[in-house]
């Protein structure tokens, strides 16, 4: 099975992942803005204070002060909130990062709604931003253990990487003995006939929710997740989705440019496929609060979800 039968909580996934991969590999250089508390960057700015570098509250600058630092040989992190990463530096990450082959990676945290202040904080457009970079790689891992496998794959990821982060109070879903991030690879969490759902991120985990709902419902339904926005396995998706008349997206992102756009693309290019219904963060500014509230009112709770599916399922 790849999901975790006891799903436990780590409070401070970003701090041990870096601890352990600049333990591994001294030639990763772990980057922040002045923001290395707010992404819990801890053990290696005090343990490994060689692979640490703050270049200030300056997130253009850090983009470029990174992709410097990818062309002495060092394989540059940087890392800030995704807002800060795509709207402030999206140029710098283009050009600087985008354009050459030597490997740069950028972990946007707090994405989408997971930040609780309002506009200026939540980046609901970072992940079709990054995916019209030519040759860019983009993932949004649902897990610490996903967010672990795809960083340990990022640093020998020729060119430009950009992943969504996970900080605070984050779920261990997924078993790490039978859980293997391969890049563009997708993986089945819950086999069906009915609905087929398709999320990533975030949006996996409010998909998980939503299916025990549906489980309990009787509503026959399947669940794949796909952490690797770009490059993807367009096969595998297209294989998955025309074994269903119903496709539901779900992701922590604007409904435009992300995942759901991705999908009916897919669709679009072979032809005569399912209906795709796109849930995610809808084409309006979005409230502040806690996640949960978000969630609610944007209907991206697990019983809006469900009923929404279940709906879907009927023939609504």
């Amino acid at each position: 099975m790849l999901l975790n039968t006891d799903i436990k909580i780590d409070k401070a996934p970003f701090d041990h992942i870096s601890f352990d991969l600049c333990s591994r590999r001294k030639d990763v250089m772990l980057m922040s803005a002045d923001l290395s508390k707010y992404t819990q960057i801890v053990r290696v700015k005090k343990e490994l204070s060689d692979q640490h570098l703050d270049v200030g509250m300056a997130e253009q600058n850090l983009i470029s002060v990174a992709a410097g630092v990818s062309k002495a040989g060092y394989v540059p992190i940087a890392t800030t909130f995704a807002c800060y990463a795509t709207r402030r530096a999206y140029d710098q990450m283009m050009i600087c990062m985008g354009t050459g082959p030597n490997t740069s990676i950028v972990i946007g945290f707090t994405p989408g709604i997971a930040n609780p202040a309002r506009i200026h904080h939540q980046a609901a457009e970072d992940l079709g931003m990054i995916r019209a970079i030519p040759d860019a790689t983009v993932i949004d891992p649902m897990d610490v253990t996903d967010f672990k496998q795809a960083l340990d794959a990022a640093v020998d990821i020729p060119g430009l990487v950009y992943m969504r982060g996970h900080r605070g109070d984050t779920p261990i879903l997924l078993n790490g003995q039978n859980f293997k991030f391969e890049l563009g690879k997708t993986y089945p969490l819950r086999e069906g006939k009915g609905v087929g759902i398709v999320a990533t991120g975030h949006g996996t985990q409010w998909a998980l929710e939503a299916s025990v709902l549906l489980q309990s419902r009787g509503v026959d339904h399947s669940l794949l997740h796909v952490p690797t926005i770009k490059p993807v396995n367009e096969t595998e998706i297209s294989d998955y989705c025309f074994a269903h008349d119903e496709i539901v997206t779900i992701e922590n992102h604007n409904i435009v440019t992300g995942l759901g756009s991705l999908i009916t693309e897919i669709i679009s290019n072979t032809g005569r496929g399912p209906r795709v219904t796109r849930l995610g963060i809808p084409d309006i500014w979005a409230p502040g609060g806690t996640l949960a509230y978000i969630r609610s009112q944007l209907a991206l709770d697990a019983p809006a979800l469900a009923e929404k599916i279940e709906a879907i399922s009927n023939g609504e």
